[in-house]
């Protein structure tokens, strides 16, 4: 077993620390130069030959950039790629086959993206030698042997052409000018633009101009641009984020039509459902977030699945997760609600040139969660914004009203006299905590004083770090720059700024997008606590079903014609809502039996049909 101290380099700050690492490294004081300081930079270098991985750095270290990391020998030998000294490294890569889609799983910051950058040919993986990069003929000679060489062959003599579909759609508008229909017709290269015109549902919006889309119509339209190209090997990182379910059953059935000797399939998924729904085999990315990451070896679609829910490869003997993640057997039965008054809303429309929406007005009860569901480009967003104050409603029968007060539940003097002040002013008034859809940002600003900005004591209470900060797992990004960040830690870092504002209602729309399986049990169970805590109500907009029935007590249904008009039912029980839902969807789900994750039915398969027949479109196990 090989044991090291690595030093994340973006967030190591040895000016305002005093080089602590240094002065309490034994290996230094024993004359070794295991830790220097490079004098472009000022910042801390930890040689690894040199080091023993005692870890007294990682606990003196007020920036929380040194982890110790433990790797068994033979994958220490194993490096795919690595950025540079001190950086993110990666070990092995997945077989992907032709004919074959082949699923990618795994946390956070754990090299998928890294990975699909090399299989598309972005980059040459450098084996580990950032300071000499390999050209193709070592780099193929390092693979000779295994199934990848063929592809690193083909990829070295340019006899392969790939398109990946990348990860964060919200960027398209930033980076692609004019409608929907010139973009397809400038990329469609094998006569496809018709097809997937309506295949993805996109002559509604066929001359819209692409800054006007929708986070569901923009990945429709980035899959579409994708598939419309003629090349060898497609990549889909998280083709499913933003969409709704029907949309992402529809998506995983297109991508496996695809299949073909001619072509091979790499997808990056995090929605469980649709993993299993789409593989034909699964590859686990496991490790350290941001230091390093390893994938297995390929795994059934069942039985990798399982793998990664239990953190236990057994065929490698390697335990990547302290504990397994674990879903709670669904009961269809009604969650109860405090029945306490908190906020009551009347009915409301918005409209805009090309579409118009309608809400019936409802009641928020304390420490609820409502959460909503529907299809893309339905008005659910629209609808949180009005709730927010970003949208002005076209018409609205009665205010917002507000009847509850803010309770000051935090546990020390000091963060009262903190937040008096600002609570004497805003009692009347309604006080909205929103995290929007759409998360790009440019500001250098980093995370620490992000957060402080939104509540001033949020970095200090006992009570928010142990109840958001922490479960969120974002604590080493506070010296992060915000528009350094990648997706999945910007929407934890905006979902914990959400949550921890005192408000007297929270709102988050999507806030599964962009983050893993395990991250989704996280963010449920966070907003759950808060709620809970500050007896406020919270709603919710969420495609992923488990996270959804998870999180929500009540529910709302919004449906009518995509891009064109969107109505609201009334607030209603979970039961009634999912069933009716999925009813309207053509989909039925099933629990596993044995580790209870949501599975979607094959169409027309015998258990489909039986549960259409009995009218349960969301059976437990």
């Amino acid at each position: 077993m090989t044991r090291v101290a690595v030093i994340e380099q973006d967030k190591c700050r040895p000016d305002k620390c005093g080089k602590l690492c240094f002065k309490v490294c034994p290996t230094v004081r024993a004359g070794r130069e295991t830790i220097t300081f490079d004098p472009p930079s000022n910042k801390a270098v930890i040689h690894e030959p040199l080091c023993e991985g005692v870890g007294i750095c990682v606990k003196k270290c007020p920036f929380k950039c040194i982890t110790v990391v433990n790797l068994p020998e033979e994958l220490d030998k194993d490096v795919t790629h690595r950025y540079g000294i001190n950086s993110f490294k990666l070990h092995r890569l997945p077989m992907a086959k032709l004919g074959k889609v082949t699923g990618l799983v795994g946390q956070n910051g754990s090299g998928k993206s890294t990975t699909l950058n090399i299989l598309q040919g972005n980059f040459k993986p450098n084996l580990g030698k950032y300071d000499n990069p390999p050209e193709w003929d070592e780099i193929v000679e390092y693979y000779r042997g295994k199934e990848i060489q063929n592809y690193f062959e083909k990829l070295a003599n340019e006899e392969l052409k790939t398109v990946l579909k990348p990860q964060n759609v919200d960027k398209l508008p930033r980076i692609v000018k004019g409608n929907v229909s010139s973009l397809i017709q400038k990329v469609d290269e094998r006569g496809l633009k018709d097809e997937v015109k309506e295949i993805f549902s996109l002559d509604k919006v066929w001359e819209r101009d692409i800054s006007k889309l929708s986070g569901g119509e923009l990945q429709r339209l980035a899959i579409a641009a994708t598939i419309v190209r003629d090349a060898d090997v497609f990549l889909f990182d998280e083709p499913t984020s933003y969409l709704d379910v029907q949309e992402r059953v529809k998506i995983s059935q297109y991508l496996n039509d695809m299949k073909s000797p001619e072509h091979t399939l790499v997808v990056v998924e995090h929605d469980l459902a649709m993993l299993d729904y789409l593989s034909d085999q699964i590859h686990i990315f496991y490790g350290e977030a941001g230091v390093y990451g390893i994938v297995s070896h390929p795994h059934s679609v069942r039985e990798g699945v399982n793998i990664f829910l239990d953190g236990y490869i057994p065929s490698e003997n390697m335990r990547f997760r302290a504990q397994p993640i674990i879903f709670k057997k669904i009961s269809m039965e009604d969650k109860i609600s405090s029945h306490r008054l908190a906020v009551r809303f009347s009915d409301m429309t918005k409209k805009f040139d090309s579409f118009e929406l309608s809400v019936k007005g409802g009641e928020l009860f304390k420490g609820e969660v409502v959460g909503i569901i529907g299809p893309n480009g339905i008005g659910k967003t629209t609808f949180v914004k009005m709730l927010a104050g970003v949208l002005e409603p076209t018409t609205m029968v009665e205010p917002i009203e507000l009847l509850v007060s803010i309770k000051d539940k935090d546990e020390t003097e000091a963060i009262k006299e903190v937040e008096e002040e600002a609570e004497k002013k805003i009692e009347e008034n309604l006080i909205v905590s929103h995290k929007p859809q759409y998360l790009y940002t440019e500001s250098e600003q980093t995370v620490e004083d992000y957060l402080r900005e939104i509540n001033p004591v949020m970095l200090t209470s006992g009570w928010h770090k142990s109840e958001i900060i922490e479960p969120l797992k974002f604590s080493k990004l506070l010296n992060s720059s915000l528009c350094d960040l990648s997706g999945g830690e910007l929407q934890k870092v905006s979902i914990a700024a959400c949550l921890g504002r005192k408000a007297h209602l929270y709102l988050l729309d999507e806030p599964s997008a962009y983050i893993s399986s395990e991250d989704r049990v996280n963010v449920a169970k966070v907003i759950q606590r808060v709620v809970n805590f500050y007896e406020m109500p919270a709603i919710v907009v969420e495609h992923d079903v488990m996270m959804l029935n998870f999180t929500s007590d009540r529910l709302i249904i919004f449906d009518g014609n995509p891009s064109v008009k969107g109505y609201s039912s009334r607030i209603g029980s979970l039961q009634y809502g999912m069933n009716e839902f999925l009813r309207k969807m053509e989909i039925t789900f099933r629990q596993d039996p044995r580790t209870f994750r949501p599975r979607v039915n094959k169409k027309d398969s015998q258990l489909d049909k039986k549960q259409r027949a009995e009218g349960k479109y969301f059976i437990v196990a």
